[in-house]
């Protein structure tokens, strides 16, 4: 049994929000709150250090946290669109998930935005954290993404039937579009997501017009704003950012094309965007000889077009939320969950107070209500949610990428355990099936047969 009540941490203090480092200061956690924040000098005396166990390690910066995003919980790391909608049951599903929601947690992530899910894995996982059966983040999660067949996830051939697990709800008629919003509220949901665009991993053509009409996006978000929910977008072309945004969408995920029109409906309807400019930035860096339905030379683009639409945006005023859209292979989870700021002071001139502000503070507006004040800042009366580790984010951003170097992560007055999961194998049928990754032909010539990548 711990014999004193709490902790005294003491070292450089960066709260979550834009206000300055308290270069010499204290935070005090008492049970699973935050009882006091300041310059160590100040401390109240009542705070007596006896009562506490003292952190107080030379060169140490104190933090919130980590808000991600966007991830995907149920994804699993898939490497295809066929292993995330046709293969794993759903009961292996949810366990992979629960399994992986501690390496997010040991990541330094203590809450996080789920932006879409495969059957209802997202709500299980949700509930299995908040009820205490397992570690995690606290999880806001999205349902299934409500897709028409010229949204991300009707990526299938059309004589064949809609996957069942797909991370989606197709949808035919402007009424579904109504009780898709009901049905998903009734299930628990925190948030409807909408596949607004298609994207480069599944189609060369898909930055060109929005999936939904905007009379079709307004019913959404007015449905899903009158019944209490987040309403976010998947929307990476110039039309389905502008329209999502006029339609008063809350999150629009990624809005590389983004332009003045859009930019101007984020300012009037309190828009926020998400780019997740890490899945595109890992996809280029690892320079497959494919990338999805494109070339490398597609994201590149895209990248290009970000870095230049997503400044301006942040310069007009646009909130800027970081996320890593971990759960695909090129964002495996417990990775990749703080590159996105290193992405936005590289690609987007962000400060990195700026940066760290949108992974803590900034992203609390895609959470919960149960958790959106609780959260992703160093404040009296919030969650304990706290990191503490060695040297200055401020002068390097890419410290945050290192957790195991962390001293301690702190969720709800807890250092949690941060003994690695042990690695699990693949089963065999979480893989699609592909006999070779090419064509091995007969060479005339020699007479024998080689391999050409496909």
């Amino acid at each position: 049994m711990n014999k004193y009540k709490g902790y005294l941490i003491k070292g450089k203090v960066l709260d979550g929000s834009l206000n300055p480092p308290i270069e010499q200061g204290a935070v005090v956690i008492d049970g699973e709150r935050i009882s006091w924040v300041g310059a160590a000098a100040e401390l109240p005396a009542h705070y007596n250090a006896d009562e506490y166990e003292l952190i107080d390690l030379p060169g140490r910066t104190i933090m919130p946290g980590l808000v991600d995003g966007h991830t995907h919980i149920s994804f699993g790391e898939s490497r295809s669109e066929e292993e995330n909608a046709l293969y794993t049951p759903v009961e292996f599903r949810t366990v992979k998930a629960l399994y992986y929601a501690k390496k997010v947690l040991q990541a330094g992530v203590t809450s996080a935005f789920d932006a879409a899910t495969t059957y209802a894995v997202a709500q299980a996982v949700r509930d299995a954290i908040d009820t205490g059966m397992f570690p995690g983040p606290r999880f806001t999660v999205s349902g299934k993404q409500i897709t028409n067949r010229q949204g991300l996830e009707d990526s299938f051939p059309s004589n064949m039937a809609f996957p069942e697990g797909q991370a989606a709800v197709l949808v035919k008629t402007k009424s579904d579009l109504v009780e898709a919003v009901r049905l998903q509220v009734k299930d628990e949901v925190d948030a409807i997501k909408v596949s607004g665009s298609n994207d480069n991993l599944i189609t060369p053509d898909a930055l060109g017009a929005s999936a939904f009409t905007l009379e079709e996006l307004k019913i959404i978000a007015d449905e899903t704003h009158r019944l209490g929910k987040i309403c976010s977008i998947h929307a990476r072309s110039c039309d389905s950012a502008r329209d999502s945004a006029l339609a008063g969408f809350d999150n629009i995920f990624h809005a590389s094309y983004i332009d003045d029109a859009g930019i101007e409906a984020c300012l009037k309807n309190n828009c926020v965007i998400t780019p997740t400019l890490t899945l595109l930035v890992n996809l280029i860096e690892a320079n497959p000889a494919t990338a999805g339905a494109s070339s490398t030379a597609a994201f590149e683009r895209e990248v290009e077009a970000a870095s230049k639409n997503l400044r301006r945006a942040f310069e007009a005023g646009v909130p800027l939320i970081a996320g890593s859209e971990s759960g695909w292979s090129p964002v495996p989870y417990g990775h990749w969950h703080a590159r996105e700021m290193e992405i936005f002071v590289k690609y987007l001139d962000m400060t990195p107070l700026q940066a760290i502000h949108a992974n803590t503070l900034a992203a609390t507006r895609l959470l919960s209500p149960r958790y959106r004040d609780q959260v992703g800042k160093l404040e009296a009366g919030r969650f304990a949610d706290v990191l503490v580790l060695p040297g200055d984010p401020i002068q390097d951003i890419t410290l945050l990428q290192r957790p195991s170097r962390f001293d301690f992560i702190f969720q709800g007055g807890k250092p949690i355990d941060r003994t690695p999961p042990a690695p699990r194998r693949r089963k065999w049928y979480e893989r699609t099936k592909t006999f070779l990754a090419g064509l091995y032909v007969f060479d005339e010539e020699t007479g024998s047969g080689h391999l050409i990548a496909e």
